[in-house]
């Protein structure tokens, strides 16, 4: 149910909230939560439509490797990734993130 955590912290930083008609959301992959799980509970709670654009990850690893983590696993409050070339634990640069890109009003 953390997702609806999620959902009212990006609720909340919307001003005029009786005016939104949709919103847009940026969901990297390696979020804690998946773009569906947050969009539902946002459309539930509020009304609006909710568009979700998935980020793929960008990770720098100690073996030299550079680029889209290996996602081994992906469920509801967790993921496991690594190093897709030597299966360490990479250093996320990218793709961990929610951020909130559009707000349409009516």
């Amino acid at each position: 149910m953390h997702e609806i955590t999620f959902a009212n912290h990006i609720i909340n930083q919307i001003k005029e909230k009786d005016k939104v008609e949709s919103i847009e959301l940026e969901v990297g992959e390696l979020a804690q939560i998946t773009g569906d799980e947050l969009k539902h509970a946002i459309e539930t709670i509020t009304g609006w439509k909710v568009v979700v654009k998935e980020r793929p990850s960008d990770v720098n690893c100690s073996c030299g490797y550079m680029g889209r983590a290996n996602i081994r696993e992906k469920g509801h409050d967790f993921i496991i990734y690594n190093c897709p070339k030597c299966s360490s634990l990479p250093k996320i640069i990218k793709g961990n993130k929610i951020k909130l890109k559009k707000i349409n009003y009516n």
